[in-house]
């Protein structure tokens, strides 16, 4: 449970700076500067600019998409692309597919982007697609047969 929480706090507060880099100033927006008296670390700096990656659009659809997993789910699928050995239910499987292809693999690729697990997404991200595709393999004709992710 703590690690589900912890990957839905980490997507929210990437987010969350993504959107609105820094709340306790007032900034010129025409401006690249930021007040002297804001202390930003080298991991928040990095996380931040990930979002000239994305757009509005993106951003959004990304927050609305941690929105849908069940907490339980989240934690499963999280420890699944760090430790091959951990299963994922059933359950979690339906949660997965219908959350879609979409959000699971952007999703993924933002939490995998971030500062604290860069160095994981060689790993993680190749796991997430096969889980996906060990999802529709096991419960995606119940739900309506999502699409494989191509190996």
């Amino acid at each position: 449970m703590a690690k589900s929480l912890l990957m839905v706090m980490i997507v929210s507060v990437v987010m969350f700076y993504m959107n609105r880099p820094i709340f306790s100033h007032e900034i010129d927006p025409y401006s690249q500067e930021v007040p002297r008296d804001v202390a930003i670390s080298p991991a928040m700096e990095y996380d931040m600019e990930i979002s000239h990656h994305y757009s509005h659009k993106q951003l959004d659809f990304l927050e609305a998409c941690a929105d849908k997993p069940s907490t339980k789910c989240g934690n499963e699928v999280f420890k699944n692309m760090l430790d091959e050995t951990t299963p994922i239910t059933d359950a979690c499987c339906r949660d997965i597919l219908k959350m879609g292809k979409d959000c699971h693999l952007g999703l993924v690729q933002i939490i995998f982007a971030t500062y604290e697990f860069k160095n994981f997404a060689s790993k993680g991200i190749p796991k997430s697609k096969q889980t996906w595709n060990d999802c529709v393999r096991r419960v995606g004709n119940k739900i309506g047969a999502p699409d494989s992710f191509e190996q």
